[in-house]
């Protein structure tokens, strides 16, 4: 198999995956085995391996490169009314592609949690809200999910995610509106 524009597959990876130390061989040996398997044109990596902590999918194409061959080489051919010996599926990576988008699984209805949107508002990602805070990225995702009960939070953590934030830890807790703190 054939691979064209590589360098979107590998931005892709490097940006979404929480693993500095990824084999991106065996990712792309997955997504050719998925899509060997479903036909489906869309990688999507699992919740559990994304700096987001959210499904991220990436599309792609299929297509085939056909050749004839003469005097021991392959040449392409474009044109398929003379017949062809072979064909290779080429597997091509949009510069321009834009991630697949991931079905939204939770209810119309589901509460927006408050942590997600002030980290949104601040422009902070769950690892720099991790690193900031020394809280687990497992952890924050879990106070992010909605519906979850901000009150919940020890005191001491809420402390120091919302430092992380630039927020004052009441609104965290309490759900009330907030927008980042002057400093």
């Amino acid at each position: 198999m054939e691979i064209e524009h590589i360098e979107v597959l590998s931005s892709f990876f490097k940006a979404n995956l929480k693993a500095l130390d990824f084999d991106e061989d065996a990712y792309l040996e997955k997504l050719i085995i998925h899509w060997g398997e479903t036909g489906e044109e869309t990688f999507t990596l699992p919740a559990d391996e994304t700096i987001s902590g959210k499904p991220e999918a990436i599309a792609f194409s299929v297509k085939n490169r056909y050749f004839i061959r003469e005097n021991g080489e392959e040449i392409p051919i474009e044109d398929l009314s003379e017949g062809f010996d072979t064909y290779r599926p080429v597997l091509c990576f949009d510069k321009q592609a834009i991630p697949a988008p991931i079905p939204n699984t939770t209810s119309p209805h589901a509460p927006i949690n408050p942590m997600e949107v002030l980290r949104y508002k601040c422009g902070k990602s769950l690892k720099d809200v991790s690193a900031a805070s020394g809280v687990s990225i497992e952890q924050l995702q879990e106070y992010e999910t909605p519906g979850y009960d901000m009150a919940s939070i020890p005191l001491g953590t809420a402390s120091a995610i919302s430092k992380a934030l630039n927020v004052h830890a009441e609104a965290l807790l309490t759900c009330a509106p907030a927008l980042p703190r002057n400093r």
